[in-house]
């Protein structure tokens, strides 16, 4: 069996990308947020939910407490563009 990537690829290229631009301020990825022209397109937003259900559950978003649709990197998801948080962080108390 052969699973197809397409959407998900989409959807979570839309989420790391906006969240990893804003890091680290928590970032709202709900639907209307990434998708404001297809808003009736269940589809598409079944994909996001799910997107979004996988990157959490494996640990590269994490829920911010104060909103439904708010997200941060985690130093996993971070690791996705390069980064090592850890080593960013020692380097800077390393003064």
């Amino acid at each position: 069996m052969s699973i197809n990537f397409t959407h998900f690829d989409e959807s979570s290229a839309k989420i790391l990308t906006l969240l990893a631009q804003n890091f680290p301020k928590p970032t709202e990825v709900g639907f209307q947020n990434l998708y404001p022209d297809d808003e009736g397109d269940e589809n598409k937003r079944a994909i996001h939910i799910g997107t979004l259900a996988f990157l959490r559950h494996d640990d590269f978003i994490a829920h911010e407490v104060g909103s439904a649709a708010s997200f941060i990197l985690t130093a996993k998801g971070l690791e996705l563009f390069n980064e090592n948080i850890s080593e960013h962080i020692q380097m800077r108390l390393n003064y």
